[in-house]
């Protein structure tokens, strides 16, 4: 009997070994690359700092993350890598470490009922436009808050959405119940439409191109399936497939198509 019993405790340190190795690895990856190994926020965070980079190392200055998520992941990690800029992140709820950079403050606040602070240099913005009932006004009032030649980012879903795996518009039943500001008014927005929106709010467009193309939306959706099936291990093991995945469209992809439109414009 004490064979059986001792390979049974083994095979459970050996588990309880993988699982904080796997605790620790997503820990690791998540501070490096953005705000969790979920799909969406890491293809997101991937599109953002790529597009971000070259503008904060050229200069300095202050920065906007509106909408910036309970979290802050991306401001945080942006305020770490470009000390000599000031960032500014606001949201409906913020859950933060006190040991955020210095150089990063945030606000608990409503981007439909506050006039910003500014002017800024870079305001950035992932997937918000479509929670609000007026994202025209939104855009206005980004404008009001550039530097003139300020650069303006966003992320929104796209209205061509397309799912390519059975089922995954289904599962979505491991995100629980949204909270405030998490629900969609807009179902994705129009390249040409939203192009109008920024430029008649102020912006000259520098360029627009839609993200989550057919592979990176593919292992999104396997991601998304895995976890409504309580899969262990899947963020973590699509991790390495989806960034290159994210790379190669990020490089070489046209940006004609895809679930969702990144946006760079310029203040005039």
């Amino acid at each position: 009997m004490e064979g059986p019993r001792w390979n049974t405790q083994r095979s459970r340190q050996k588990m309880r070994t993988l699982r904080k190795l796997y605790e620790l690895l997503s820990q690791v990856v998540a501070s490096r690359y953005g705000e969790s190994l979920q799909a969406g926020a890491l293809v997101r965070a991937h599109y953002l700092r790529w597009t971000l980079n070259p503008l904060l190392q050229r200069t300095t200055g202050t920065a906007f993350d509106a909408g910036c998520g309970r979290g802050a992941y991306v401001a945080r990690l942006l305020a770490g890598q470009f000390p000599a800029w000031r960032f500014l992140g606001l949201d409906l709820r913020l859950s933060v470490p006190s040991n955020h950079p210095s150089n990063l403050s945030l606000c608990v606040g409503d981007l439909q009922q506050l006039p910003m602070s500014g002017p800024f240099d870079v305001i950035y913005s992932t997937d918000v436009l479509e929670h609000l009932e007026n994202p025209r006004a939104l855009l206005a009032e980004f404008a009001r808050a550039s530097k003139k030649g300020g650069a303006l980012l966003l992320h929104v879903p796209s209205h061509e959405e397309r799912h390519y795996l059975p089922g995954v518009d289904r599962e979505h039943s491991w995100l629980g119940q949204p909270g405030p500001g998490d629900a969609h008014l807009w179902h994705g927005f129009k390249r040409e439409e939203l192009e109008q929106w920024i430029v008649g709010a102020g912006f000259d467009l520098i360029w627009s191109r839609h993200t989550f193309g057919a592979a990176v939306s593919v292992l999104k959706e396997l991601f998304m399936l895995g976890e409504a099936h309580r899969v262990p291990g899947i963020g973590l093991a699509l991790f390495p497939f989806l960034t290159m995945a994210t790379w190669l469209e990020w490089r070489l992809g046209r940006g004609r198509c895809g679930n969702g439109l990144l946006i760079l414009a310029q203040r005039g």
